[in-house]
């Protein structure tokens, strides 16, 4: 049985980081500034107990108490980051829910949630086997990319040769391979729900723009690209993201991260966007607070009803 705490510290946050990089740095000052009581924990150093209750502690500190989390997990913690948050008791605010960390898990898997909630997104391919790859290879147009999945690394082909050659490597280390079109624009939205803060452009010099390193740039986008981002975070419930949207033709949605970088995009667009994440934090979760008490209120009101039309043997 989960131990549903109802004495959560008041106006407290608990950040879940793998370290204390620079963004989550600035993450935790800013929280300083909202909150009566900040906390962070290494997500690799945080014991889970199962006894007669479910326990969640880093060291001393028991994490059940506070009242809001934000995770700044990398994706190799994704799936543990679901299973994480799950023993949290509902009215534990979190900036981005347990369900969200196991659909961003994997990127096929992702892109497919998206396009299946009718959100625009890359084309996209995944075969298990060479002989599958090759039949990918008579749809779609060149260039494209080749990768493994969980790669960040992909080859860039021009032709049904070069692509073969790619495969059959692939192939014979009995890896799965993703085949996808090649994104030539892209730019970076970070949306704090509901709205974004900043969009960046990346340039590089490498024909993979996906994961490459680059040179950022602040971008100003449509309102058409604005849109796709807050309705791809929305689709998965990530309040705190970044969105990657490719420019190609048509916007589509590339890649989503939950654990970006801060400071970089901060620098170019002059935003202070650590202290904008924070701000969304700090009111969702005093509106959180709030919902509870409403949500009696509602059925105390739903049962004063039905027992007044209970007595006029109307039910």
């Amino acid at each position: 049985m989960v131990n549903n705490k109802t004495n959560a510290a008041e106006n407290s946050l608990c950040i879940m980081g793998y370290e204390k990089s620079e963004s989550n740095i600035k993450l935790i000052e800013e929280a300083k500034k909202a909150f009566d009581s900040v906390f962070f924990v290494p997500i690799n150093e945080i014991s889970i107990g199962l006894e007669k209750d479910f326990s969640i502690a880093y060291r001393n500190t028991d994490l059940l108490k506070f009242g809001a989390i934000l995770p700044r997990v990398p994706r190799g913690y994704y799936s543990y980051a679901y299973q994480l948050l799950s023993f949290f008791p509902p009215e534990t605010f979190m900036a981005i829910p347990p369900i969200t960390f196991l659909l961003a898990s994997e990127r096929f898997f992702l892109l497919t949630i998206l396009r299946k909630r009718n959100v625009n997104t890359l084309g996209l391919y995944l075969a298990r086997s060479a002989r599958a790859a090759y039949g990918i290879l008579k749809k779609g147009e060149f260039p494209r990319v080749i990768r493994v999945p969980g790669e960040k690394t992909g080859v860039t082909v021009n032709s049904n040769v070069e692509a073969k050659s790619v495969i059959d490597a692939l192939g014979s280390l009995k890896q799965p391979i993703l085949i996808e079109e090649l994104v030539k624009d892209m730019v970076s939205l970070y949306v704090a729900e509901p709205e974004v803060v900043v969009c960046t452009e990346k340039k590089t010099k490498e024909k993979d723009v996906v994961f490459a390193r680059g040179e950022l740039k602040g971008k100003k986008v449509s309102t058409e690209v604005r849109e796709l981002a807050l309705e791809a975070a929305r689709s998965i419930d990530a309040k705190v993201a970044r969105i990657d949207i490719g420019l190609n033709k048509t916007p589509k949605v590339v890649n989503v991260e939950l654990n970006p970088d801060l400071i970089a995009p901060g620098k170019v667009t002059g935003v202070n966007i650590p202290e904008r994440v924070i701000n969304y934090i700090y009111q969702s979760y005093k509106i959180h607070q709030e919902r509870p008490l409403l949500m009696r209120f509602f059925d105390d009101a739903k049962s004063v009803v039905r027992d007044v039309l209970k007595g006029k043997h109307m039910l």
